[in-house]
């Protein structure tokens, strides 16, 4: 047995249903940088949980799959790097390109300053 934390994503590590999208979209902060946007919103859990909506606009259904993907891949591997306790729910910012390495890095630093402002910094 590895000492290594699961990195699967699982059912408990989602955001699923319509009325926590919505919650999280009306009440919760946002963070937008030139690859994300994220809505976020603490949770009484002591894990992060993601939501991704990617909008039609963004391309054909290959392009929205690509982009999900990535997030997906992003919060499963940086999971040690952004702060429990939240709900994230994840969108790329229009015009963005969809590279792996940008999404990983702008997922990390824009959890961590809803984080922060969650904190009260």
């Amino acid at each position: 047995m590895s000492d290594k934390p699961s990195e699967r994503f699982g059912k408990a590590d989602r955001v699923c249903s319509r009325v926590e999208f919505e919650r999280i979209f009306k009440t919760g902060r946002v963070q937008a940088d030139p690859v994300l946007v994220i809505h976020a919103l603490p949770n009484q859990l002591n894990h992060s949980r993601l939501g991704i909506s990617i909008s039609k606009k963004v391309g054909s259904a290959p392009v929205r799959n690509r982009w999900k993907r990535l997030i997906r891949e992003a919060f499963r591997r940086q999971r040690k790097d952004i702060p429990t306790g939240m709900d994230f729910i994840v969108r790329p910012r229009a015009g963005a390109i969809a590279d792996g390495e940008e999404i990983k890095r702008s997922l990390v630093r824009s959890a961590r300053v809803l984080s922060r402002r969650r904190d009260g910094g």
